[in-house]
């Protein structure tokens, strides 16, 4: 498994990603009264919410995937492009909103933790996509 990804470093960093978007998809999904609470939302919000879920899970399932395979995370930039973009995405929008250059009109309860878990998203990625680049640009 560490001969898959380089070295250990990479190995727990992926491990350390897949583990916190488990984590916030198996809230999303199985626990989203929590999330509601935590973000003052209505009941009416599950579905949406519910339906974000439906999207983290499977990149779970796909990054538990790519630990076990027999040619690791060969040939899968796909994977690591896709996450380190929606993490990007994610950051720049908590970074606007926070500027008040979008939805400046809602509601909108913002944390500060929030915003590192972004960050940290994006350079997990980001050192993911740089040390592996050998592995996965096949």
């Amino acid at each position: 498994m560490i001969e898959n990804f380089g070295n250990i470093f990479y190995l727990i960093l992926f491990i350390i990603n897949i583990f916190f978007l488990g984590y916030c998809g198996f809230r999303i999904v199985f626990a989203p009264k929590g999330m509601l609470s935590e973000y003052e939302l209505e009941d009416t919000a599950i579905l949406p919410l519910r339906i974000i879920g439906t999207f983290v899970v499977p990149f779970v399932i796909v990054g538990i995937y790519l630990l076990f395979r027999a040619d690791g995370v060969e040939g899968a930039w796909i994977y690591f492009i896709l996450g380190f973009l929606i993490s990007l995405g994610q950051l720049l929008y908590d970074i606007l909103q926070r500027m008040k250059i979008v939805d400046s009109d809602y509601k909108i309860k913002q944390s500060t933790l929030d915003t590192i878990i972004s960050i940290a998203f994006v350079l997990i990625n980001a050192i993911l996509i740089y040390g592996l680049a050998d592995k996965i640009y096949l």
